[in-house]
């Protein structure tokens, strides 16, 4: 062996140590994943360390008594599984001295019962980690502080946690550390809890009935909430309910669960597709009777969930156990490819979380309300206002009217009828389908009295739930759709959407069927689809021409309008998950992206496709995903999803090739803590200044502010290892220092700044989003740069309702669309989709701020001419989803004639979501009045209009 000294051998392998560990160059978060220090302190590393212990003329023996040799010490440390409290010693850089202490203390005693282990107190055993103050100085001495305090450092690198399915686990964070390869990327949240994804090391992650490990790196969904004074009460209940050794294919699965310090209780999850309201609203209804057969075998297996949370649950003495989930929706059903069947399957989640209640099937019943153990997340105003409006209650069963206390199994029954019959709508219509079901439902519901509420019953005046007449009108609707496709499907559409009406969808709970009968009714209808996809040929291609048809968009046209309006159109993606798109503000340059990939285009790609002509990309890697983009002709600048402090930046015209690039890039770090959430970002119409919104309490935020001259002025060349963006798009040039940014204080949380926009180059405005028990106007807050001076602009709500009484889901309908007419500013700002109101700036007199009614119409979108003071509208006429420009007119100007119709637009409805922009640099006759470039996400594609506007 080599004749090495402590600090040589000891400086090895410390460098060996950190070497391995994960994450290791940031100090808050590395750690020692299972087996590294097996790894390194094998058993020719061990002696090495073990023989610089005795001088070279002494043995061991000498030092430790009789038959204590390196071999034997090596061989103690792996029978006594020590590597973890020797790597510690030695990462902490502790003394030869305490090296020996641990040598006397934890190695030179004999392996028999008596001797080993070494108890501590009546629960833990002295080599135990992570360990306290006084088991370190009955180990290394009580005189040993600096050694000590060293220790307990660096200990939390080597007691990460190991998840053990089905367990629940307390973990101290400030002597633990959690096992994640990455940062936690938030990806979603509820009522109670918010969801991030994680990444688990390597052998992290133990199934307790089996022993076995993850072996790879492991992408899981972590949910986190908030636990109160019930939860200790409750914990067996829920332990009871999570540690079931049944499983079903339907429940998500979890893998197990930690208590973080104080307040947080979470679960650890497999990590989804998505949920099954994002699902349907991100892909096109299915076309093949095979498609359908699979959707209903999906949702077979949610009754067939139920059926096992109901009926098949047992505690670790053998009662049965009924667990009622009592909020069941699309959103709590997430979507998992099964890679082994090559099928998708559907799992209720959220159950034992959100709202359930337990009951012991034995001589005594005792309800437990899981409910309780935690509280709900304040604030949260960061759902749309139509999104907020269908998630509150719509899929709750009329007992819940009443009182939670009368909810039972039977609950969850209707619950699950009110997603089948969602789940028809999206085969037959899609997603348009499903929105237009729920405004029927609730227009019925305002008409009746009951409130703009979506459920699937009524409520008279007396409080008694009674049967929804759209319910039956939709139905029927279906059935008429499915028999002009074919009349046997028509048929089998009939008799599944009747038993959910008759069977499902009955008022009194006791006369629902069971969930085991609704499984098998649902696959009675899968089976019927199947046959009819495998009797398909015999309907000729004809008919299969016709239902293609009936839901195809027309793509790739172009069509012209004897008054000189021309329209053009073009498919600019197929993307199945597409995040967003937007407009440059200057010139005609759109961007679109998913979570990984921002696409660039000019309208020039598209009137020249035929020379294939490249599209510059741009890809992001890691656990982050694209959250937002903005460009004008100059610049383009993204923010990322999760806690980040700093956007990216890129020139889009000044790389090395000509054209659209994103060759000359830049990531931007704020002067912010790494864990704050970039909010809404803006970018001003010249390119001379970017701004975003940042998180400073629950209560405010900061609205930061920069010149991007200035920013670049500042660049400094990336390292390599820096770079989250995938290597062959890495950025070139950070930006870290602090000098170019200005920032003003918002009054209200980031979450609530509804839009930030640059009204010009040296101003900005943003609107906020009122609390509900302030009187509900339109507050505009105008900011000149060069002052930050704040000026505030009300437009009054027209509808008032009294404090306390609005759903903050209205949000969304009282402010429709806004605008900015010219450099005052003066904003034109649409109210209720239909009530247009002039607010400036620069006067308060009656002309400039002016009000008029919209009549036959539903504003979606407001697009501004400013030179040559026209104000277009994309709208709907009143019964009739088909959308159309108009022309308002502008009262402020005294201009009372009534919209002027410019164009149909026959592909889009008034519920797509589109983005549109006005340039007034036409090179075409009928382009002397400009042209509106539209981009639209139809029917899971996204497209792209240009309509050529004529002169005035």
């Amino acid at each position: 062996m080599s004749s090495l000294s402590y600090n040589e051998i000891h400086k090895d392998l410390y460098g060996q140590i950190h070497e391995k560990l994960e994450r290791k160059d940031l100090a808050g978060r590395r750690f020692a994943k299972a087996g590294t220090t097996q790894a390194v302190l094998a058993p020719y590393n061990l002696k090495r360390l073990f023989y610089t212990l005795a001088p070279a003329d002494n043995s061991l023996e000498t030092h430790f008594g009789p038959g204590i040799t390196a071999d034997l010490l090596t061989t103690r440390i792996e029978e006594r599984s020590l590597h973890n409290f020797l790597a510690t010693l030695i990462y902490a850089r502790c003394s030869i001295e305490s090296l020996k202490c641990f040598t006397r203390k934890l190695l030179i005693c004999p392996s028999d019962s008596g001797s080993w282990p070494i108890p501590y107190d009546e629960e833990t055993t002295l080599d135990q980690l992570p360990a306290k103050r006084s088991q370190l100085e009955q180990i290394l001495g009580v005189d040993n502080s600096p050694d000590i305090n060293s220790f307990m450092d660096m200990q939390p690198c080597f007691c990460p946690i190991v998840l053990y399915g089905g367990d629940v686990q307390s973990v101290d964070e400030k002597k633990q550390r959690l096992p994640y390869m990455t940062d936690e990327e938030e990806i979603g949240m509820g009522s109670y809890g918010v969801v991030y994804r994680v990444v688990i090391a390597k052998g992290h992650l133990v199934n307790k009935y089996t022993s076995m490990a993850n072996s790879e790196p492991l992408p899981m969904a972590r949910k986190d909430f908030e636990k109160n004074g019930h939860f200790q009460k409750e914990l067996e209940t829920m332990k009871q309910i999570l540690c079931t050794p049944r499983k079903s294919r339907n429940i998500v699965e979890t893998f197990g669960s930690l208590q973080l310090n104080d307040n947080i209780f979470s679960l650890f999850m497999p990590l989804a597709e998505c949920d099954l309201r994002e699902w349907m609203r991100n892909n096109a209804p299915p076309i093949l009777e095979s498609e359908k057969a699979d959707i209903l075998g999906c949702a077979s297996g949610l009754a067939d969930g139920l059926e096992f949370l109901h009926s098949e649950i047992k505690d670790s003495n053998g009662n049965r156990m009924v667990c009622y989930h009592m909020d069941l929706k699309p959103a709590n059903i997430l979507v998992f490819n099964d890679k082994e069947h090559g099928k998708m399957v559907w799992k209720i989640s959220d159950f034992g979380m959100s709202r359930v209640k337990v009951s012991h099937n034995h001589t005594n019943t005792i309800d437990r309300d899981i409910s309780v153990l935690f509280d709900k997340r304040r604030g949260d105003t960061s759902v749309s206002g139509t999104v907020n409006r269908r998630l509150e209650g719509t899929y709750l069963a009329p007992e819940s009217s009443i009182s939670v206390r009368n909810m039972n199994e039977k609950s969850d029954i209707w619950s699950l009828g009110c997603v089948v019959s969602v789940v028809l709508t999206y085969i037959n219509e899609g997603q348009g389908g499903i929105d237009t079901f729920a405004d029927e439902r609730a227009t019925v519901s305002r008409s009746s009295g009951a409130g703009d509420k979506d459920h699937f019953f009524l409520i008279n005046r007396s409080q008694i739930p009674k049967p929804h007449p759209a319910i039956k009108a939709h139905h029927k609707r279906l059935i008429r759709q499915a028999n002009y496709k074919n009349s046997d499907e028509g048929k089998v559409m009939k008799e599944v959407l009747n038993y959910i009406e008759e069977k499902v969808l009955e008022l009194d709970p006791q006369r629902r069927e069971s969930a085991r009968r609704v499984r098998d009714r649902l696959l009675d209808t899968s089976a019927a689809y199947r046959k009819l996809s495998e009797n398909s040929e015999q309907y000729g291609s004809q008919t299969r021409e016709r239902i293609v048809s009936s839901i195809t968009p027309r793509w790739w046209k172009r069509r012209r309008d004897h008054n000189l309006t021309k329209l053009e159109t073009w498919c600019v993606s197929n993307p199945r998950a597409i995040s967003g798109y937007s407009i440059a503000s200057t010139e005609p340059i759109i961007a679109y992206w998913t979570d990984t990939c921002i696409s660039l285009y000019d309208i020039q790609y598209f009137q020249r496709q035929s020379e294939n002509m490249k599209v510059p990309t741009y890809e992001i890697r890691g656990s982050v995903a694209w959250k937002s983009v903005k460009l004008n002709g100059a610049y383009l600048i993204a923010s990322v999803t999760g806690r980040h402090s700093h956007i990216y930046l890129f020139d889009i015209k000044g790389g090395r090739l000509p054209g659209l690039n994103f060759d000359l890039n830049y990531r931007v770090e704020l002067p912010i803590d790494s864990s704050s959430r970039i909010g809404r970002i803006a970018l001003s119409p010249g390119g001379r200044t970017l701004a975003c919104v940042v998180p400073r309490d629950i209560e405010s935020s900061w609205i930061y502010h920069a010149g991007i001259g200035d920013l670049t002025d500042h660049r400094i060349p990336r390292g390599d290892s820096e770079s989250t963006i995938s290597s062959n798009n890495a950025f070139q040039y950070r930006i870290t220092d602090e000098e170019p940014w200005s920032r003003f204080l918002v009054n209200a949380p980031a979450g609530s700044i509804t839009h930030l926009a640059f009204s010009s180059d040296t101003a900005l405005y943003y609107v906020t989003q009122p609390d509900i028990s302030e009187k509900r106007d339109i507050k505009i807050y105008s900011v000149p740069l060069l002052t930050r001076r704040v000026k505030i602009r009300s437009v009054e709500n027209p509808a008032q309702t009294p404090s306390g009484e609005v759903d903050s889901g209205n949000w969304g309908r009282l402010l429709t669309a806004i605008t900015v007419i010219d450099e005052e500013p003066t904003f034109a700002v649409v109210l209720y989709e239909n009530q247009l109101r002039i607010r400036s700036f620069g006067s308060m007199d009656q002309i400039s701020n002016s009000d008029m009614i919209i009549r036959n119409y539903f504003v979606s979108k407001l697009i501004i001419d400013k030179q040559n003071s026209r104000l277009f509208a994309l709208a709907s006429k009143c019964g009739n989803s088909t959308m159309l420009l108009v022309e308002l007119p502008l009262p402020h100007l005294g201009d009372r004639e009534k919209p002027q119709e410019i164009k149909e637009l026959s592909d889009l409805s008034y519920r797509d979501k589109v983005t549109a922009m006005l340039f007034n640099e036409g090179n075409e006759r009928y382009e002397d009045g400009g042209y509106i470039i539209i981009l639209a996400y139809v029917a899971t594609r996204l497209m792209l209009y240009k309509i050529s506007l004529p002169k005035t």
